[in-house]
């Protein structure tokens, strides 16, 4: 019939099978909640992904790397938490992580299960499976060895071109064979420094510039940060305290997040300069409190680089103060139009939003709900 419909090529053709990597163990941990907390799961969770990494067993290309699911419920519903590990189909409960650093060293590694915290083994033990890389004569997997950062080319990690960087000169596109492999070999050399270093830190983050997306952006590594389930508190300087943004609404249906704005609105629309200097220089004491309470995992400083850029602040001060009393590991993002060069250089990460076009200038579309506020 002329009017019948054809399958597209696309879905008439058979689907292709999906690939595996190669692994040797697999742990179900049950966070369902009717056995125990589930946040007591998720910690163990937490601490068999740090067990992976620091044995080796979470690397892609290692035969016996360990794979670990949180998992709704295994129809147990008592004495959790629970761990299972397969392909043995060992149950073990009232896990905790004292417990989970036995089974993981004695049974994941050493092969061998810890017998007196089993409950329930899905087979006759003299009908275990073998252990897989074994069977598959896999070749020996080599754990890179774990080196001090300052092992790492005297602390420095290798340089090396960007994309961004190779495109603007017009070179990526006509780039040979033999230049692209020598540039993803030194970019796996970078990797690899980097991951011998494991190095982390509590970052300094600023998003600057005259484009929007300043606010927006931090927002979004909030939002990350909320979903790991970290600390965080936000301070928006000069934007009103009484003003209801979306991202204000959004985050009081989150729920913990410490939201706090000091402003009485920006400075081309303060009825009282004075007051609104007052409010900003109290906004940075309340900011000092909260940066040195040790509270916060992430804290936002909202339209902060103003009180730099208009000398309300002095840019060395804070600086100097914030190299001084900062965690180590506290994340802090500033964000704000024209930040000065001595934050710049002190900051780890720094973003430029440039503005290209914008629907009010092109276009005489005012700021709208959920896009700007």
């Amino acid at each position: 019939m002329a009017n019948q419909l054809t399958k597209p090529q696309s879905l008439s053709q058979p689907a292709a099978k999906p690939t595996m990597r190669p692994y040797g163990r697999h742990l179900f941990i049950c966070n369902h909640g009717l056995c125990c907390e589930p946040e007591a799961a998720e910690a163990l969770h937490k601490r068999l992904g740090e067990l992976n990494k620091e044995h080796g067993r979470n690397k892609l290309r290692n035969p016996e790397r360990v794979k670990c699911t949180l998992t709704d419920c295994m129809g147990v519903c008592q004495d959790g938490p629970l761990v299972v590990v397969y392909p043995e189909g060992t149950w073990y409960s009232h896990v905790d992580k004292a417990k989970l650093e036995r089974i993981y060293h004695e049974h994941v590694l050493g092969g061998d299960p810890v017998h007196e915290l089993i409950f329930h083994n899905h087979y006759p033990q003299e009908q275990t499976p073998l252990y897989a890389p074994q069977l598959r004569d896999d070749e020996p997997f080599i754990v890179e060895e774990i080196v001090d950062s300052q092992e790492v080319e005297g602390n420095q990690i290798p340089a090396v071109e960007s994309e961004a960087a190779e495109r603007e000169a017009g070179t990526l596109a006509t780039e040979s064979t033999d230049a692209f492999i020598d540039r993803e070999s030194q970019a796996e050399e970078v990797r690899r420094a980097v991951r011998r270093a494991k190095k982390k830190k509590g970052l300094v983050i600023v998003n600057t510039g005259d484009g929007k997306g300043k606010t927006t952006a931090a927002l979004g590594v909030m939002t990350r940060a909320w979903g790991r389930k970290m600390k965080i508190g936000v301070l928006q300087f000069l934007k009103n305290e009484n003003a209801r943004f979306g991202e204000i609404k959004a985050a009081e249906r989150m729920g913990q997040i410490d939201w706090i704005s000091t402003g009485d609105g920006w400075t081309w629309t303060s009825q009282d300069q004075d007051e609104t200097v007052s409010k900003a220089r109290y906004g940075w004491q309340l900011a000092q409190e909260r940066i040195t309470n040790g509270e916060y995992d992430l804290l936002l400083l909202d339209e902060f680089t103003y009180l730099l850029h208009y000398g309300w602040l002095d840019a060395q001060e804070v600086v100097d103060w914030l190299r001084e009393n900062k965690p180590p590991m506290l994340h802090l993002i500033i964000t704000g139009r024209s930040a000065p060069q001595t934050l710049i250089d002190f900051a780890d990460l720094v973003t430029e939003m440039k503005e290209i076009k914008h629907p009010f200038t092109e276009q005489g579309i005012r700021a709208q709900a959920g896009i700007e506020y």
